[in-house]
């Protein structure tokens, strides 16, 4: 076989039949060659894909091809910690050696209007999510409301949905209209819903909110989880599953709330406990909220730990402009953790790779004879206007698009131009012949370059920033 640079822009095929050798397309970058070469004999290359693509691909089959597996042995085991969390409507499933599904929260969901509410479950819906979360208003409850949204939302959507609230009247309202899921009960409310039908996923807190208790020790949190499974085991309900409490670094800490996580997990190991196991809740949007770091790393790191540890199901939500694309990250850092759990190695040169700012692979700097040069060093501020007018960039990340407004001197607007793609757009522009001014073109080209990397890192666009 020979192996051709996979950026190289035609087809092998005609080549390959010429000289009767398979002639294929090998990686984009030579330091990709060593993981291509180990999983050469799995790979199916390609005359017109990179190796790499195909890899990528190659993963993606085999992280199915595990979860298919895993999902016959637990359908085989159903019980307290391994269950469908709505059999009639979805084969979602919750349990141990299974990928957890994700949560994905609509913040002051009964506040917000019917298009944002449906503008985010679908891109909830395409980034991954599992579940959707109707997260409610504290101290504020919209019963009604709430009832309207399950109803908006499974009409446009074939998803589960949880509903995120304490308030009693909220959670009889979703229940009333056949919620998937309720987030949460706690020392302090169980005894309201004794009432509602018992095959209901719960998640379970080691909280009494209304009491203000809101206990602080690993310790006394896995303990107050096992008193509530015991009490609400007595009383019939059958699905479900502890949140011992994610929390914030530094204050209050995400250690000690870790620490919760790891002693639940050792408890259930002994043979007392081990009949009140349950699969666990993890908040990671607790973690990547409230921290100014970019969320896919910290979404990556909280995924692995999530694996480890063997979670149930994730939590998180994407709130502000910072977490944009968090339930993506968090969906493909599942994956890449997932596989490596299986072949029981760290979690890299798997094929699925979570990189946005940085990467594996760079460029060699060649030898460059900087004699001659020209140095540029100040910067150029002043401003002549264009005489055909100005340009305005917008970006949209829910619809993944780049919008270009083209307004005169006195402020009309011309032309919108919409597309995805740096390079398309400001080649319309000069096919319209909308300027020919050399600077406002080079200007042209750097914002929608910067555009177009802003939605592909999800990263707030501000024109001139």
């Amino acid at each position: 076989m020979i192996l051709l640079p996979g950026f190289i822009q035609w087809d092998t095929t005609k080549l390959e039949k010429l000289n009767s050798i398979a002639i294929r397309k090998g990686p984009e970058f030579a330091s990709d060659l060593p993981m291509v070469l180990k999983h050469l004999d799995a790979l199916k290359l390609s005359n017109s894909t990179p190796a790499n693509k195909i890899l990528e691909l190659s993963s993606e089959q085999e992280y199915e091809e595990i979860l298919k597996e895993q999902l016959e042995l637990a359908r085989d085991n159903i019980d307290s910690n391994t269950f469908f969390l709505n059999d009639k409507t979805s084969n979602l499933m919750i349990g141990p050696m299974l990928p957890p599904p994700i949560i994905a929260e609509i913040v002051n969901c009964p506040e917000k209007n019917d298009q944002a509410i449906l503008r985010k479950v679908k891109h909830y819906i395409e980034s991954g999510a599992d579940i959707i979360d109707i997260g409610c208003v504290a101290n504020k409850p919209s019963p009604d409301r709430v009832k309207n949204i399950v109803k908006l939302i499974r009409n446009k959507f074939s998803v589960l949905i949880s509903v995120d609230s304490m308030e009693k009247s909220e959670i009889l309202a979703a229940v009333d209209e056949g919620i998937d899921m309720i987030l949460s009960f706690d020392l302090g409310n169980y005894k309201d819903f004794l009432g509602i039908p018992r095959d209901i996923p719960i998640v379970i807190l080691p909280t009494n909110i209304k009491s203000a208790y809101f206990p602080k020790e690993p310790e006394v949190r896995v303990k107050n989880l096992f008193k509530l499974t015991e009490e609400l085991r007595q009383e019939g309900f059958k699905k479900l599953i502890a949140d011992p409490l994610l929390e914030t670094p530094i204050v209050p800490g995400i250690c000690n709330s870790l620490e919760a996580y790891f002693l639940y997990k050792k408890q259930v190991l002994k043979e007392e406990k081990k009949k009140l196991e349950l699969p666990l809740f993890f908040g990671i949007s607790n973690v990547v909220e409230l921290m100014d770091i970019d969320s896919v790393g910290v979404n990556g790191l909280l995924a692995s730990i999530a694996i480890e540890l063997d979670m149930g199901i994730l939590f998180t939500v994407e709130h502000s402009a910072k977490l944009m694309d968090g339930v993506r990250e968090l969906k493909e850092s599942v994956k890449l953790n997932y596989i490596s759990k299986f072949k029981k190695t760290p979690p890299i040169n798997h094929g699925i790779s979570v990189f946005k700012a940085k990467g594996k692979t760079s460029q060699k700097l060649p030898e460059i004879d900087t004699r001659n040069a020209v140095a540029i060093k100040e910067s150029v501020s002043d401003y002549v206007p264009d005489k055909n007018g100005y340009f305005k960039f917008y970006v949209n990340y829910y619809t993944k698009e780049i919008y270009v407004l083209f307004f005169s001197n006195d402020n009309n607007l011309l032309k919108t131009l919409i597309g995805n793609n740096a390079e398309t757009l400001s080649k319309k522009v000069l096919e319209l012949k909308l300027t020919n001014n050399l600077t406002h073109i080079n200007y042209i080209g750097r914002e929608l370059a910067k555009a177009e990397l802003c939605l592909f890192l999800g990263k707030p666009y501000i024109q001139d920033e």
